[in-house]
């Protein structure tokens, strides 16, 4: 006698082996160095802190005009998203360039980061940002959220996807 699963039973236990190979996944990515993890994240923190310490270099090199930060934690292929869309590296770098010019960066700070493991090697970084700068004579945006993907690429961490979204009410 053959049994056949009702449609009914089938949807649950369907999301069920899902959800299954999703912890398998997550867990075989997060076990592979021997860190402390953070109780509620379940991150390496020696991961997140070095993920917050890159995040916020981008932001010091963009103080600082020092393009070559920028080349050297986003990979070839990585891509930026921000308000005139999503950017490959070399225009980013452009846009970089133009800005070096135009604009003064007096201060920054970032805070509130998160970092989920999204499979081995690879991880999301959140955070919020409030930036105090002038471009072309106008100021910036000051609040803003941010994301990265950050992928273990060539012995280091690297900034695949990066995204600023500025903030309209930061309250």
């Amino acid at each position: 006698m053959k049994h056949e699963l009702s449609s009914s039973k089938k949807i649950p236990l369907a999301g069920a082996v899902m959800l299954f190979a999703f912890a398998i996944l997550l867990r075989s990515g997060s076990a592979q160095t021997p860190h402390k993890s953070d109780a509620g994240t379940g991150v390496q923190i020696s991961v997140q802190q070095e993920l917050v310490r890159i995040e916020t270099g981008f932001f010091e090199a963009w103080k600082t005009k020092d393009q070559t930060y920028f080349r050297e934690h986003m990979p070839e292929n990585g891509i930026f998203w921000g308000e005139s869309g999503a950017v490959s590296r070399d225009q980013r770098l452009a846009e970089l360039q133009a800005s070096a010019k135009t604009c003064t960066v007096e201060g920054y700070g970032l805070s509130d980061f998160g970092a989920l493991p999204l499979a081995a090697g690879a991880y999301l970084l959140t955070y919020k940002a409030e930036q105090y700068a002038t471009c072309n004579g106008e100021k910036v945006p000051v609040h803003l959220n941010g994301s990265s993907i950050y992928i273990f690429k060539a012995g280091h961490w690297q900034a695949i996807y990066r995204a600023e979204v500025p903030l309209k009410n930061p309250n």
